[in-house]
């Protein structure tokens, strides 16, 4: 088996020093660190995927300025939402109202007289029994009971309320609204009037936009569903007992036991919201105000024909429709950003994406927690391993590192855009980079000090050429001797001593240094690299240290140059005049090759 050699060892351990890197980042993913970075990521995604349509029609009314005016002091005239959900069902003939707030007995003004608080509660409560499809909202917010710091505190599974017996009941709209009763049959606490939880909804990482809901909450008298799901059943023709609860999934079974749908669950009761619009999109997000439902309700009855004619085509456009009623005015203060609105909307558009999700089954789905690990390292590995391979000066390879690292991002893209499938970015792509730039920046440190030796130790004897496609060889130089075919060239003056015999130590030192450089720069032009000067006589090579296939062509090459050179020289020296003695005028240089 070979042993690993300097070089192998040398990768593996800076390997060693660099993973601690993506490391890092997959620890702060894991802490939640990087959650700001990663939101800004999916925001940008659900930008580039734009705006999409969805298989169930939801339709708002909103509770703004001119209806708060109109409802007056709270709470709000119960009869009139009354009045709003008949309408809505039967003239308009949709499939649901929901209602995005609560009708408890806790927010009762003393303004308003008991008497007819208690008119308005029965009229809405004949509705609520007879028109199930009617979904009033209950909340985890304020109200009495099992009080923690004035709140009453959400059963949320991932905190540990596994014991219904122990967990707080939500506030519920008040009676006659909604009231209990025990079922003969089952000996079971059963609602006359639907209800679904509202204002449960979550953020993480500091983001403000909400995008985690709790599908249920498990009490000691029932179970509650979200005001979404309560709607989305309805408009898929059920009712909750065809809830199936599992630990990673709530199912939603027909009667004849196939599935109508699966919800993936985080945490085992989380949901994440898939947006699918900016609020203000009146294609997707058809509005209108509450205060313009009960004007043509009173105009379905007008004795103008024309008046009930546009009362009815009024409230078509409410026909199989799921309608949402919330409070969109800002002085309500139920906002919130979402992906696609940076300014708070109402929150009541939550209620509305979520029954989106459920009914299309457009669900969010994530990369398991280890997977995305793996990915982080993967990516490093291969971005950075590509960004060093070959060397500083290899473009080639830092291209295909830049090409996959657009390849990856282009991918997570694409990915939710065609599944809605979430790859983590923030933690890959930052665990990359770093490592990259830590990996060429070590890697560029060790080239200039490796370049720097070896300029040091061949560059006054060898071409810059030479010593430039040493530096780029990549490899050190090593100790010791290997064969190796080369050309050697050595060269001398002929008769060199009768020159020393007729010149002064001055002129034939100047005399040398004329000849040596000339003899030299051509030497090392053609590739060779000096060896050394044995006073007249030069001594070089080619094909060594730098292989050259062509050495032995290239120091003939160089030995006619030099002959050239030389006859130049001659010419030069002798219309210097008697500068020079006859003997430089006659100069003839030996040169003998030999290749093996």
């Amino acid at each position: 088996m070979a042993l690993p050699t300097n070089k192998t060892t040398r990768a593996l351990g800076r390997w060693l020093v660099l993973l601690p890197i993506p490391a890092l980042w997959c620890v702060g993913a894991h802490f939640g660190w990087l959650d700001v970075l990663e939101n800004q990521f999916l925001r940008l995604r659900y930008h580039v995927r734009g705006e999409i349509a969805a298989p169930v029609k939801i339709a708002y009314v909103d509770i703004d300025t001119e209806a708060n005016q109109q409802l007056g002091e709270r709470p709000w005239a119960r009869g009139d939402f009354a009045l709003a959900a008949r309408s809505l069902l039967e003239a308009g003939k949709a499939k649901a109202v929901g209602f995005d707030f609560v009708f408890s007995d806790f927010s009762a003004s003393k303004m308003v007289p008991r008497d007819e608080l208690k008119k308005q509660n029965f009229e809405f409560g004949k509705v609520t029994r007879y028109h199930r499809e009617v979904v009033l909202g209950a909340q985890y917010s304020g109200g009495q009971g099992h009080v923690q710091e004035g709140r009453r505190e959400f059963p949320l599974l991932r905190l540990g309320h596994y014991d219904r017996a122990k967990n707080d009941q939500p506030e519920l709209p008040e009676f006659p609204l909604m009231g209990n009763y025990v079922d003969r049959a089952t000996h079971e606490m059963k609602f006359w009037g639907t209800v679904g939880l509202i204002d449960v909804d979550y953020t993480y990482g500091g983001d403000e936009v909400p995008r985690w809901v709790p599908l249920f909450a498990q009490t000691p008298n029932a179970t509650f569903y979200h005001l979404a799901l309560q709607l989305s059943l309805i408009d898929l023709g059920l009712d909750e007992s065809a809830v199936k609860l599992g630990r990673d999934k709530l199912n939603v079974v027909r009667p004849d036991g196939s599935l109508a749908v699966s919800i993936p669950l985080r945490e085992h009761q989380l949901l994440e919201v898939n947006w699918f619009s900016r609020w203000l999109n009146p294609s997707l997000n058809p509005r209108t105000s509450l205060a313009e439902v009960l004007l043509y309700k009173q105009d379905l009855a007008s004795e103008k024909n024309e008046e009930r004619e546009a009362a009815k085509k009024f409230f078509a456009q409410f026909a199989g429709a799921i309608v949402l009623i919330g409070p969109v005015d800002p002085l309500l203060q139920d906002l919130a950003p979402t992906p696609f609105d940076t300014a708070p909307v109402p929150k009541v558009g939550l209620h509305g994406n979520l029954i989106k999700t459920i009914c299309s089954g457009l669900f969010i789905r994530r990369m398991p927690e280890g997977l995305a690990v793996a990915l982080a390292f993967l990516l490093t590995v291969a971005v950075a391993g590509l960004a060093v391979a070959g060397g500083v000066k290899s473009l080639r390879y830092k291209i295909f590192a830049a090409l996959l690292l657009v390849l990856f991002i282009g991918f997570a893209f694409a990915l939710f855009n065609s599944c809605q499938y979430v790859l983590p970015m923030t933690a890959p792509l930052g665990a990359t980079l770093m490592t990259t730039l830590v990996a060429v920046g070590w890697q560029l440190a060790e080239e200039e000090k490796r370049a720097g030796r070896i300029k040091g130790m061949f560059g006054t004897y060898l071409a810059p050429t030479v010593v430039e496609a040493m530096v780029e060889s990549g490899k050190d130089p090593e100790l010791g001797g290997h064969d190796a075919e080369i050309t050697a060239y050595f060269s001398d003056i002929q008769s060199f001593s009768s020159f020393s015999e007729v010149m002064s130590s001055g002129k034939l030192t100047e005399l040398l240094n004329e000849y040596l450089t000339a003899c030299t720069d051509l030497v090392q032009g053609e590739g060779g690299s000096l060896d050394k000067y044995i006073g007249d006589a030069v001594v070089a090579m080619y094909g060594a240290p730098v292989e050259l296939r062509d050495h032995a062509l290239r120091a003939c090459v160089a030995s006619q140059l030099v002959q050239k050179k030389i006859a130049e020289l001659r010419e030069k020296w002798r219309f210097e005049g008697d500068k020079w003695p006859p003997l430089v005028h006659r100069m003839r240089t030996r040169i003998g090759l030999n290749t093996g």
